[in-house]
């Protein structure tokens, strides 16, 4: 009996041991990876594409979401956890070695959680965005891409942003960048299908001309080149709407996951911002500039209509604000036609209807739960500005046209 103690002793001493080593290994990547730039570039180039090429290769071949099903068995298993144990005191300790034992795999699980986490998402938060490795090549290297917003200046990096010290893009150039972009909403509105509801209508297969238009892009951007995984449509799509969720990235699955409720204009973006996130871009900025260039790169006339609808409420509300928000001055400017208007939409109304009716928790409450769900993990992740980083693409679009449009 004193042997079978000293083994168990030693067991549980060797289980903590191997347990504590683990957990101060997640520290000391994620603390790599903060401290150096230089080290997470590193790993997207040259880790990050083996867990694309391997698991997610493994996950692209399952019909539906991998990452759905793997949050709600984290759900169910926290649950029964939780229940487990109030069962347990309830009962007097009675199933205590059973508690323990489900305590340690728990932990374990977790631990591997945290690991998968880091891979695939955390260590992306702290590499070189796609402007500083693409985008300042293409534009004077000392100039400060910038839009105004809010009465601030928001800079498509930090890196850029301590080393810049001339040429900020001004009122005028913004609002070049605005006409120029309704002016292209409006024509390829005219040239797009319509059906007889005056809704946006693609004849075929959407998501993967989208894919597709991605593995072109690839061909300018390295690090966009290879494999691609299979976007798949959210089994909860209406749950996501309620967030104003288009599209989302699992880390723990590597899937592009798109929202199968939304108006149809947003899917090509969408998909192309989800698969962004899967190549190693996890900036929100970085993504929807990527999912604008594979749109409007593409030959397909509804791809690249769906490219510039995609960014033209940032650019618009950034421009109105920049004008303090003059109506005198916004109307002579380009006009936003009504087909244009119309298919900038998140949901339709027929849509929002159905949302509402199998809506569980009223969508004021999700919506506002998971913007500070988001903004927090965000910033956590070192993006001080949280949110907010979805409308910097226009520093991104102000770059990308410069030489061009003004």
């Amino acid at each position: 009996m004193v042997g079978e103690g000293k083994k168990t002793n030693f067991k549980v001493k060797m289980h903590n041991i191997l347990f504590a080593i683990g957990a101060v290994g997640v520290i000391i990547i994620n603390t790599a990876s903060w401290q150096s730039v230089a080290f997470s570039d590193w790993y997207i180039k040259n880790i990050f594409p083996i867990w694309l090429n391997t698991y997610a290769r493994l996950t692209s071949k399952v019909s539906v979401s991998v990452g759905e099903i793997m949050l709600v068995l984290a759900a169910a298993v926290t649950l029964f956890g939780m229940c487990f144990f109030v069962i347990n005191m309830l009962c007097r300790g009675k199933y205590k070695r059973a508690v323990r034992r489900f305590g340690a795999f728990y932990a374990w699980t977790a631990l591997a959680v945290c690991y998968v986490m880091t891979f695939n998402c955390f260590i992306l938060y702290h590499g070189s965005s796609f402007s500083e490795k693409y985008l300042v090549r293409e534009t004077e290297p000392d100039r400060m891409i910038a839009s105004v917003s809010d009465n601030a200046v928001a800079q498509i990096s930090a890196a850029e942003y301590a080393s810049a010290n001339e040429n900020v893009y001004t009122k005028k150039d913004l609002a070049a960048l605005r006409d120029y972009i309704v002016i292209q909403c409006n024509t390829l509105a005219r040239e797009i299908d319509h059906d007889d509801s005056g809704s946006a209508y693609y004849d075929g297969d959407l998501v993967e001309a989208s894919r597709q238009a991605m593995m072109k892009l690839g061909e300018e951007y390295d690090q966009l080149s290879g494999f691609y995984v299979t976007p798949k449509y959210l089994s909860c799509s209406e749950f996501f709407s309620q967030q104003y969720i288009m599209g989302y990235y699992f880390p723990f699955s590597m899937e592009a996951n798109i929202n199968s409720v939304m108006y149809i204009t947003n899917v090509a973006p969408t998909v192309c911002h989800e698969l962004a996130h899967t190549k190693g871009f996890i900036y929100e900025d970085d993504a929807n500039m990527i999912g604008f260039l594979a749109c409007i790169q593409s030959d397909d006339k509804f791809l690249q209509y769906c490219g510039y609808l995609s960014v033209l409420n940032y650019v618009n509300n950034d421009f109105y604000e920049s004008i303090g928000k003059n109506d005198s001055v916004y109307r002579s400017h380009v006009r936003i036609s009504d087909t244009v208007a119309d298919d900038n939409i998140f949901l339709t109304r027929e849509s929002w209807q159905e949302v509402e009716k199998k809506a569980v928790v009223k969508t004021a409450a999700v919506k506002k739960v998971s913007n500070t769900l988001m903004n927090t993990t965000l910033k956590l992740n070192g993006v001080e500005e949280g949110t907010l980083q979805y409308r910097e693409v226009v520093g991104l679009l102000l770059a990308y046209y410069d030489g061009e449009l003004y």
